[in-house]
Order: C-alpha cells, then sequence, then structure tokens
C-alpha cells in the first residue's frame, strides 16, 4: 500500500478550478477592490426604524463576512505555492480584475504552450492542496481485499 494515496487528479484539477474561478465572485460580495477604497461618505447606511439590524441587513453583514473568509483562503493558499511560477499562473488566470487568456500568459512569460500548461495542472494540484488543508483533493477509489475475509471492498 502506498504511503500517500492516489489523487483523481482530473477532479482534484475541477475542484481547484471552481474554487479559483469563484474569486471574482468573491470579491464582489465581500467589497473588495483592487484600487483605493473609497471613503465612508460615498456610502449609504441601512434604514433602521427601530434601532436594530434588519435581517437583510444581518444577511449582508454575514455574507460579506464569508466572502473575506473566502478570499483569504483562497490568496493564503496561492501564497503558500512553493513554486513562484505556479503562483504567478494562477494569479494571471484567476485571480487579477481581467484575467488573460491562456496564450496572453505563456507569451508574456516566455514559455511554451505545452510547458504553461504542464506548470499549470501542477499548480491546480498544488493549490487544491493548500486550500482548506487539502479538502478540494479527491481520492481514486481503490478496490482493497478485506484481510480477514478476503472480500472485496
Amino acid at each position: 500500500m502506498p504511503f500517500f494515496p492516489e489523487i483523481d487528479e482530473t477532479k482534484t484539477k475541477e475542484n481547484a478550478k471552481k474554487i479559483l474561478r469563484g474569486y471574482p465572485r468573491w470579491r464582489r460580495i465581500a467589497g473588495d477592490s483592487s484600487h483605493q477604497k473609497i471613503t465612508a461618505t460615498y456610502s449609504f447606511e441601512p434604514r433602521q426604524p427601530h434601532a436594530k439590524p434588519s435581517q437583510i441587513v444581518e444577511k449582508l453583514a454575514l455574507n460579506k463576512t464569508f466572502a473575506d473568509a473566502e478570499l483569504n483562503e483562497i490568496e493564503q493558499a496561492v501564497s503558500r505555492l512553493f513554486n513562484p511560477l505556479q503562483r504567478r499562473i494562477l494569479f494571471d488566470k484567476f485571480l487579477v480584475n481581467l484575467p488573460e487568456k491562456d496564450y496572453v500568459i505563456y507569451t508574456n512569460l516566455g514559455m511554451s504552450e505545452s510547458l504553461f500548461y504542464e506548470v499549470l495542472e501542477a499548480a491546480l494540484l498544488a493549490f487544491a492542496e493548500q486550500y482548506r488543508e487539502g479538502e478540494q483533493v479527491k481520492m481514486k477509489n481503490v478496490e482493497r481485499k478485506d484481510r480477514i475475509n478476503g472480500e472485496t471492498k
């Protein structure tokens, strides 16, 4: 039996892409901006008729809090990648305001198309391992024989 279980790379990469593609949405929900944040003078205070927050305001606050946490998880997982080229590719492909097309990224990095996709696939697997302690890593279903009665499980 191998020390590390066999990973279903296809499913794991799909999971990583799904998380990374959600990054712009989490930024919108969190109200995050890549530019200088606007001061409170341009924001509206929600109306509170009885000096207590409404359910809508509470829901918005919870959504923002959750979105901030999700942004932090994604950004920290990318930051923990050992290979700086993998970090750069994931950033350019998924985390910038206007994500680049693949051919633009590998041209800017001076890479061949095949090398770009090799590094991208490795980056997606590494991201999945780092994101929330590897919760998006999917293992292959491996049949094993029960040692006691020889049944396949």
